[in-house]
């Protein structure tokens, strides 16, 4: 087994604590009296849309807010913190940055939290290459957003691990040559870069 060069995050689901955007639609519309399919129809519709820069993300929180009648920050404070962030797996990372390997974000999310979250948590000082759908214009599991990531990691897919905790995008690295890992949680992710042969400090 070659030994890994990179290593490439998800941010949703893996870096955040959360991973749902429908959960939050199913816990947040009934505060509000509201029907939580809806919610999530209008949810989904328009994240689609502004994760690939169709649409500018701050608009996904005006099409929230009409529905809801609730002001957009506020409906935007409750998403961030519904989704959190995980302190143990960013420690993890921080550990595999001081080991020597290239680090990754490849993220799907809005520009509108993404940015904010890059900034609040100072990922650009912790990985190497940030790739965002927004900024690229296509999303993961499309196969122009995986070549991009590692021909700005200036590595080949085989000599990369990619952690994400959806099957699709999973399925679509494995193809392109990725050894994989599909996230649960922290212990099992460990436990699977040291089966790669990643040096955990």
């Amino acid at each position: 087994m070659n030994k890994p060069k990179a290593i490439i995050f998800d941010y949703g689901g893996v870096l955040s604590i959360e991973r749902s955007i429908r959960f939050f639609g199913e816990k947040y519309a009934p505060r509000f009296g509201k029907n939580a399919k809806k919610l999530n129809k209008i949810i989904i519709d328009n994240w689609l849309k502004a994760r690939v820069n169709k649409m500018d993300s701050k608009f996904f929180w005006i099409k929230l807010s009409e529905y809801l009648e609730v002001e957009p920050k506020i409906i935007r404070k409750d998403f961030m913190d519904f989704f959190g962030f995980n302190f143990e797996v960013f420690n993890l990372v921080k550990k595999l940055d001081n080991s020597g390997y290239k680090l990754g974000l490849l993220s799907n999310f809005i520009e509108d939290l993404i940015e904010e979250i890059i900034s609040n948590h100072r990922l650009d000082k912790i990985f190497d290459v940030i790739v965002t759908s927004h900024k690229s214009k296509v999303a993961k599991p499309a196969v122009s957003i995986f070549k991009e990531i590692v021909t700005k990691l200036n590595v080949v897919p085989n000599e990369c691990i990619f952690i994400d905790d959806r099957k699709n995008n999973i399925s679509a690295a494995k193809k392109l040559g990725f050894k994989t890992i599909l996230f649960k949680d922290y212990t099992s992710l460990k436990k699977q870069l040291i089966h790669f042969g990643v040096k955990i400090d």
